[in-house]
């Protein structure tokens, strides 16, 4: 729930984004701008980083934890990894919207549909915690 609610509340601001404004620029002058970097360096860092400390999050589950335990830390590691790719997609839909270049409401698509595409599954959750076949059973 918390992984659609994430999804939709920034499928919902691009749009937003979108039909607030006249159209894209599509050329834009790179003198002065500081956001042309800013935005495309934190959406690699984002993208990176949060695979990063989704792994790290799950490395320090032990693995003799009850499934509860296991099911609590994956979730919080989860929610990280979302909050970092949507903290990049909404820095580029409010750059976005105020200067409508293309290039930041594309980074942004490209991020939403990165999370879109990290829904927590039954396969995913077995295979990251590396389950056990009695627990394996429990899911």
């Amino acid at each position: 729930m918390i992984h659609i609610a994430l999804v939709l509340g920034l499928v919902i601001f691009g749009i937003v984004a979108y039909f607030s404004g006249e159209g894209f620029v599509t050329q834009f002058t790179m003198e002065g701008d500081f956001y042309i970097y800013l935005v495309p360096s934190i959406a690699i860092l984002a993208y990176f980083g949060s695979k990063l400390v989704f792994k790290q999050e799950l490395s320090k589950i032990d693995k003799s934890a009850t499934l509860a335990q296991k099911f609590a830390k994956y979730q919080a590691a989860s929610i990280l990894k979302f909050a970092l790719i949507e903290g990049a997609a909404l820095l580029a839909l409010v750059e976005f919207m105020s200067t409508r270049y293309s290039l930041y409401f594309t980074i942004a698509i490209c991020l939403v549909a990165y999370l879109a595409f990290q829904n927590p599954t039954k396969n995913k959750l077995i295979t990251d915690l590396q389950l056990k076949p009695d627990e394996q059973k429990q899911v």
